[in-house]
Formats: C-alpha cells, sequence, structure tokens
C-alpha cells in the first residue's frame, strides 16, 4: 500500500501540469522519501544482516540492515533528479569541458582528507581488515546508502539552492551549505563525527558543483565508506 501511493505521487509530481499543484506535490513527494529514508512509513521489513557486532576489538558494536524503504527513496530520487535536471548556473560553461582526471583527483583529494581528518580527531584508528560480511557492505552502502543521501542532498538540496544563489560569485556557497546541513544530520555520532562529515560533505559538494553529474557524487561518497570500513576501525574507536 505505502509503496503503491509513493509511486503514484511521484508520477503526479512530474506530470502535474498546473505548476502550483506540481510544486506541492513535489515537495510532498520530497518530504515523503526523507520519511522513507528514516524508516518512519511502515509496511517495509527490512533485512537484518549483522547485528550489533564489534568488527575490531576496539570498534563500537555495528549493525548493518538491507533498508529497503531507504534504497526506494534513493531510487525515485534519482529518477525525479534526473527527470528535472538543468544545467547548475554556477559552472554550466566548465561541465562541457570537464575530464575525468579533474573528478578522480577530486574523488582523491575528498578521500585523503577525510580519513585523515578522522585518525587526527581520534575517531579511528588505522586497522586493515576484511569481515566476512564485505560484499553484502559495499553492495547495501552503494545502493542503499551513497544513493539515497546524494540524490536527496546533492541531487535535490544543492541543485535547489544553486538555482537560489543567483550570482556567479556565490556559487559555492551551495555546496558549503548543503555540507553543513549533511554534517549536522550526522550529530549523532558527537561533533567530531560532524566536523569529519563536513569534510566529506563539501568534498561531494565540489565534486557535484564541479561536473553536474551526480554519478561522481555518488561515486565519491561510497569510495570513502569503503576506504574506512577496509582500511579503518569502523564505525568509530570505542572509547571516543
Amino acid at each position: 500500500m505505502s509503496t503503491g501511493l509513493y509511486v503514484v505521487l511521484y508520477y503526479c509530481a512530474l506530470n502535474t501540469k498546473r505548476a502550483i499543484i506540481r510544486n506541492i506535490l513535489s515537495t510532498v513527494f520530497v518530504i515523503t522519501s526523507l520519511a522513507l529514508a528514516l524508516h518512519w512509513v511502515p509496511g517495509f521489513s527490512n533485512l537484518p544482516i549483522v547485528i550489533n557486532e564489534r568488527i575490531t576489538s576496539d570498534a563500537i558494536t555495528f549493525t548493518l540492515y538491507a533498508n529497503f524503504d531507504k534504497a526506494m527513496a534513493g531510487l525515485f530520487l534519482c529518477a525525479y533528479f534526473y527527470s528535472n535536471k538543468r544545467p547548475l548556473k554556477a559552472d554550466s560553461n566548465k561541465a562541457g569541458q570537464l575530464n575525468v582526471k579533474q573528478p578522480i583527483l577530486i574523488v582523491i583529494a575528498t578521500v585523503l582528507a577525510t580519513l585523515i581528518a578522522a585518525l587526527m580527531l581520534g575517531l579511528v584508528s588505522f586497522n586493515p581488515k576484511v569481515p566476512d560480511f564485505w560484499l553484502a557492505f559495499i553492495a547495501i552502502n552503494l545502493l542503499f546508502t551513497c544513493v539515497a543521501e546524494e540524490a536527496l542532498f546533492r541531487g535535490l538540496l544543492q541543485t535547489k539552492l544553486s538555482q537560489i544563489i543567483t550570482p556567479t560569485r556565490l556559487a559555492l556557497l551551495a555546496p558549503l551549505i548543503t555540507a553543513g546541513i549533511f554534517a549536522l544530520a550526522h550529530f549523532a555520532g558527537g561533533i567530531n563525527y560532524v566536523l569529519v562529515s563536513f569534510i566529506a560533505g563539501l568534498g561531494y559538494g565540489y565534486i557535484f558543483y564541479r561536473t553536474q553529474r551526480l554519478e561522481w557524487a555518488i561515486l565519491c561518497h561510497w569510495l570513502v565508506n569503503v576506504c574506512h570500513f577496509f582500511l579503518f576501525t569502523y564505525p568509530m574507536l570505542s572509547d571516543v
């Protein structure tokens, strides 16, 4: 029932002719997507993969679910983003000239900056490992987590901010503000976790700003998480 109503809402938000009604439905669609991502909508049985397991002896316990509600929200948010995609004003002239080397450099810089910051702030330690559920983690983190979060924060929020902030000299405010909101969404991990999330969010936002491609932001986010998972304490040190 919930899924059917969500699909109908998505279709109406895209295809309603009258602008005011379409805007209202789009707002309801985004709010509903957020509720799905936060597991507030009943009717979903998310599959537990790992429950309260310590991946390493120095880490806090970790729980992993295959959250189908969040995955569905991510899928439809991506579809909504691509259906409404328009060039970002901030860098529209550069988007076509961008070659693959530039976003790769941004990805590398984001991974290094984020994980070095986490080390320096004492959130993690260097701890290479290959847990037995590694394949499930990398698939779920990409398809269930990174897609949904990047579609929401970069695809919708940053795009909307870039349309509101019209002066070209202020264009970087859109990724900056989005990174701040993204960081605050991680406040449960503590102030240092918020700081690290802000650094990561700057990278995700900047690569989206430069490329205008949501795929690059998703890839960057996923690679940060994968490197964290395999090379460092995950999710964080137990004495933080």
